[in-house]
């Protein structure tokens, strides 16, 4: 693919980041889309990137362009201002990062917020939601009978997280799954990423949380999956952005400990959980969220409020 001066009002919209950085952007595309005056061209990976981008066809993007490696493209110089270049770097550090941290810390706004005001776009922009085709959730209903889980009754655990730079000890996620085992609850663990996860760089691959099910799925079918399991607990990371609006409960765990501030790169605590917040970024009252001390015990008084919610 050619994209030169003789491509028109064409923008093209480079994916990078992770699974979250890439739900949030190509949700907000469609109404970029609409007001920026010509044809909009996404470049993804064949990997997960392509799986993502696959969720918007026909709303985020005119057409998408695939790629093995990273391509050699001329990325914009950080930008202070609010109007999109003609290649866009996906992501919010695109945005000069003393402002960044400004309107985060003054003006309380969130990583979708954020991302509005990069793509020029009205505050109240809204979020498209993906659209899962009838192949994944036959596949995810195929796996359910394969793996024999019940239906509303499994919960879906995400214990590891590459972004959020803080965990909790597998001791606390072992309790986790022995009071939902003792409610009743089927648990699997999703293993996919665990290889990924900042504490876990440079070690030996765990296996699953023990009590647990492994499960390692693509992300096309992870949406639906999530939806038959009824559950889903997991660490903030992207696979929290990708459920934010699936049909299933949600809770959303902030891990701290000490020296949290310096990880998150000087942010105070709950500045950057606000932030972040996937409830605030896809405006789902119904995801819940809990900030949890990575040095207590768990404590079953969490989940039994979240299930009686």
């Amino acid at each position: 693919m050619t994209f030169g001066e003789d491509a028109g009002t064409s923008r093209l919209v480079v994916l990078f980041g992770g699974v979250g950085d890439q739900i949030l952007w190509l949700s907000l595309l469609p109404e970029f889309r609409k007001r920026c005056g010509g044809p909009v061209v996404v470049m993804a990976n064949q990997g997960g990137s392509r799986q993502i981008a696959d969720f918007f066809q026909g709303q985020a993007y005119d057409w998408l362009e695939c790629f093995q490696q990273p391509p050699s493209l001329q990325m914009p110089a950080t930008t202070s201002h609010f109007q999109p270049l003609r290649v866009i770097r996906a992501s919010h550090i695109f945005f000069d990062e003393r402002e960044r941290y400004q309107l985060i810390g003054r003006f309380g706004i969130g990583i979708a917020d954020l991302l509005r005001l990069i793509l020029d776009i009205p505050a109240d922009a809204p979020m498209t939601r993906p659209r899962v085709p009838d192949q994944a959730r036959q596949a995810a209903a195929e796996r359910m009978r394969d793996w024999d889980l019940p239906v509303g009754r499994t919960v879906l655990l995400s214990p590891w997280a590459h972004s959020w730079r803080c965990a909790l000890p597998e001791q606390w996620w072992i309790d986790a799954v022995r009071a939902l085992t003792r409610q009743g609850y089927k648990v699997v663990t999703n293993v996919a990423n665990r290889g990924r996860s900042i504490d876990m760089k440079g070690a030996d691959q765990l296996g699953c949380i023990p009590g647990t099910q492994a499960v390692d799925l693509p992300l096309s079918d992870m949406i639906p999956f999530a939806e038959l399991c009824g559950h889903f607990i997991g660490m903030r990371s992207g696979l929290c952005d990708l459920l934010a609006r699936a049909a299933a409960k949600k809770l959303v765990i902030y891990p701290y400990g000490e020296g949290i501030g310096h990880y998150l790169t000087g942010l105070p605590f709950d500045i950057a959980c606000r932030f972040w917040s996937v409830a605030k970024a896809f405006d789902s009252p119904d995801v819940r969220e809990e900030q949890v001390n990575s040095a207590a015990p768990f404590d079953p008084a969490l989940l039994d409020a979240w299930l009686a919610a």
